[in-house]
């Protein structure tokens, strides 16, 4: 399974470069042994992502969607619900939509895509890119920018982990349900995958690991 270095928790947490924790890594765990296999995790930066899974030298990949990578993969049903926002530090003046961001400086995290951003301020958007989501909650609490694109998931387990967080959420502005990708070229054969995800759905399985983090 791979496991993109820019996901934070709780979509993943990494210790020296390997990842340790997270939906992720709960979620691939169960998937496997309900296989009668063992999950190893790949850590990958952004660049690396794509090659891994084509090449299929990665079986799969999750909370991922077919917005976010290019290529033709194996996509199971939604599984993980989340919504991408924006975030501020509490000294900031409220977002009323996207174009309150004209030229104004945002959190970003590197090579990913913010297509609905994209959309609505075009030239004007004022990407400032960190490694990942936790990253970008700290540039923005050290006063380097003011607002920030982060997954509402992440904010929230952030903000109670972090209780004097100066930060609140500021704008929703794409809901989502994330999916898993798994590669064309992976010895494991998708229909068996697809149905015992369709299993971890039914039984709760996906839904208690999804609790742990809430």
């Amino acid at each position: 399974m791979l496991a993109p270095t820019d996901q934070a928790m709780p979509i993943a947490r990494f210790q020296n470069g390997a990842v340790a924790g997270g939906i992720v890594k709960d979620f691939g765990d169960v998937l496997a042994q309900r296989l009668g296999r063992r999950a190893v995790y790949l850590s990958a930066d952004s660049p690396e992502v794509r090659p891994a899974l084509s090449s299929g030298r990665a079986d799969g990949m999750c909370y991922v969607t077919p917005f976010w990578i290019d290529g033709d993969y194996h996509w199971s049903v939604a599984l993980f619900p989340d919504a991408e926002m924006i975030a501020a530090r509490v000294d900031m003046p409220h977002l009323r939509s996207l174009k309150d961001l004209r030229d104004k400086p945002v959190g970003t995290v590197v090579d990913y895509r913010y297509q609905r951003v994209e959309q609505v301020l075009g030239q004007r958007f004022r990407r400032v890119d960190v490694a990942n989501m936790e990253a970008n909650i700290q540039q923005m609490i050290a006063g380097k920018v003011p607002y920030t694109m982060i997954s509402e998931a992440t904010l929230n387990y952030q903000s109670r982990i972090h209780p004097g967080m100066k930060v609140r959420g500021d704008l929703v502005f794409s809901a989502y349900k994330a999916q898993c990708a798994f590669s064309q070229k992976s010895q494991v054969p998708f229909n068996e995958i697809s149905r015992v995800i369709d299993t971890l759905i039914k039984d709760g399985s996906v839904e208690q690991i999804l609790a742990r983090y809430r």
